[in-house]
Order: structure tokens, then sequence, then C-alpha cells
């Protein structure tokens, strides 16, 4: 389900507040310094760089989050899908046809294509979100990096990352 205009602002709402996101197109820093961090998340998490990921591994990106996602998932229950600045959709990780692109017309009557975020961050903000914010997997495309938070889905995460080339950070 693609939400509206006035709930992907709170949504994003809650990103800046509860996770303190602050989006910034600088890259990498070599550091991890608390002051530098585009994100302040709730412990345990970990960051793993995308600098040596190949294309065959970013194609298996999709599979491998979205298993791991499914994993600390219950039955029926919703993840937040956010393309920063752009669109979020409330959706259930067991049905692929809720994970598709949306036409919609703005109130000038002009139609553009809502996407559903991709799992690999291609030059835009990606985040999957519980939604109570238990667990995430946020992607920043400038740094290059997947921040993932979350005790459920942090053990998901660290089993599929050195077979999609993701190099642990912290």
């Amino acid at each position: 389900m693609l939400l509206n205009e006035f709930e992907t602002r709170d949504l994003e709402e809650r990103v800046r507040t509860e996770l303190r996101f602050r989006p910034d197109s600088r890259e990498r820093e070599h550091s991890l310094l608390w002051w530098k961090r585009p994100f302040r998340l709730p412990k345990p998490w970990a960051v793993y760089a995308l600098d040596t990921v190949n294309q065959e591994q970013i194609e298996r990106t999709k599979e491998a989050v979205k298993g791991g996602l499914l994993a600390v998932t219950r039955p029926g229950e919703k993840l937040y899908a956010l393309d920063w600045n752009h669109c979020a959709f409330l959706f259930d990780p067991r049905k692929d046809e809720e994970q598709r692109s949306e036409e919609q017309i703005d109130q000038n009557g002009e139609k553009w294509i809502a996407a559903f975020p991709f799992y690999f961050p291609d030059g835009d903000y990606y985040f999957f979100l519980d939604e109570d914010f238990r667990f995430g997997y946020l992607g920043h495309p400038w740094r290059k990096e997947i921040w993932v938070f979350g005790a459920e889905l942090l053990p998901e995460i660290e089993k599929i990352a050195p077979s999609l080339g993701w190099q642990k950070l912290r």
C-alpha cells in the first residue's frame, strides 16, 4: 500500500526524530565518530561498506535481504519501505504483489511513478523499517553503506552479508 503524502512526511519525521537521521551528500569518512554518523541507532546496530560489491551480488541483494526480513517478521506484520523524499509503502514482505511500483497523479494532474525502493542504495536513501522501529535496514547511497539495527534482524543480515560482498565496519 502506497502511503499518501502526509503519511510519508510523518514517517520521514519519525526517521529524523527517532533515528536522528541527517541526510547529506558526503561520501563516507573513514571514521564512525558519533558526530559524523548519519544515524543514532538503538543498540545493537552494525554498518556494512558496499565498496567491493559486484553486479552479480547487487542482483542477489533483493532476495537475500527479503529473506532476512521474512525471518524476523510475523505473518501479517507490515513493514515500511521508504524512498527518502519520494514515497513510502506499508507492505507485507511475504506478498510480492505488494512490492511494485504504482502510477500516481499529483495535484496538478501530472502522472508519476511511485517506485518501490530497491534493497541496495543506488542513488537514493532506501529504508526498510518495522512499524514500531524495533528493527531497520537503512541504505546510505553517498557513503555506500548499509546500516542495520535490531536484535532480531542483525543476525539475519550477518548471515548474508559476506555472500553479498559487504564488509562490516562496526
